[in-house]
């Protein structure tokens, strides 16, 4: 994916993304450089893509977590083939 839009759907990255935000990502900066800590990226999980934070990286894998620790779900460390992008920008829904 050179650069996809997608809307954010769940709460689970509040306050920093909210339900109907729209973000811009692009896997184009992981061509350059590993993805890091603290990286917003959306990933293939169970057949869905989902927005999460990166939280930890060890042995080529990324747990991820969402910013609303109180909604957020739990998921295993995924490897670097399954992120499809980093979150570039947000364009913030209105209202």
């Amino acid at each position: 994916m050179i650069f996809g839009i997608f809307r954010i759907s769940g709460h689970s990255m509040l306050p920093t993304l909210k339900p109907n935000d729209h973000v811009i990502a692009s896997n184009l900066p992981y061509f350059l450089r590993e993805p890091r800590i603290r990286d917003i990226v959306l990933f293939r999980y169970n057949d869905k893509i989902l927005v999460k934070r990166i939280s930890r990286l060890k042995n080529k894998k990324s747990s991820l977590a969402g910013d609303n620790k109180s909604d957020t779900l739990k998921i295993e460390p995924i490897e670097q083939k399954d992120i499809l992008g980093k979150v570039l920008f947000t364009i913030s829904a209105k209202g």
